[in-house]
């Protein structure tokens, strides 16, 4: 039987005893292990990361007094879950907001992009020598006889 200092899943750093035979998964090394909460023994499993040098200890819902600590780590992962989600919907109405943002952005840019060209062509025109042509056709005066 060896002790280490684990992180449990209440975020709690405990004593636990570690026994039995190690077993591989990924890039941890798992043992059968115990912790003491509220004045009992809780059974799960320590987990040992090669990556990060961390021992963690998760209870076997199965075992010995699981209950304890799993109701703990429940209320805190659901606590996580629903700051999660506040901050979820928050983002999702300020992309909504930016997208119409950026759709009324594209269309004044194009009808910028279109004056552009448009007084790109009429200094083109200018340059090549063409006459100069108003907008709008000559009127002719009431007072002016026509033949």
């Amino acid at each position: 039987m060896e002790k280490q200092m684990v992180q449990c899943e209440d975020g709690r750093r405990r004593q636990a005893r570690i026994h039995g035979v190690p077993r591989e998964k990924g890039d941890f090394r798992i043992w059968k292990a115990g912790v003491r909460f509220q004045g009992k023994h809780i059974a799960g499993e320590a987990w040992y990361s090669h990556h990060t040098k961390t021992w963690y200890f998760l209870t076997d819902p199965e075992g010995k007094h699981g209950h304890l600590m799993n109701r703990l780590n429940q209320t805190r992962r659901q606590e996580s879950i629903n700051q999660l989600e506040e901050r979820l919907k928050v983002l999702e109405s300020r992309h909504g907001i930016e997208q119409k943002k950026i759709l009324e952005h594209r269309t004044a840019r194009a009808a910028i992009e279109t004056e552009i060209n448009e007084i790109k062509a009429q200094i083109n025109d200018l340059r090549s020598g063409a006459p100069l042509e108003t907008k709008t056709p000559l009127a002719h005066s009431p007072y002016v006889k026509r033949y």
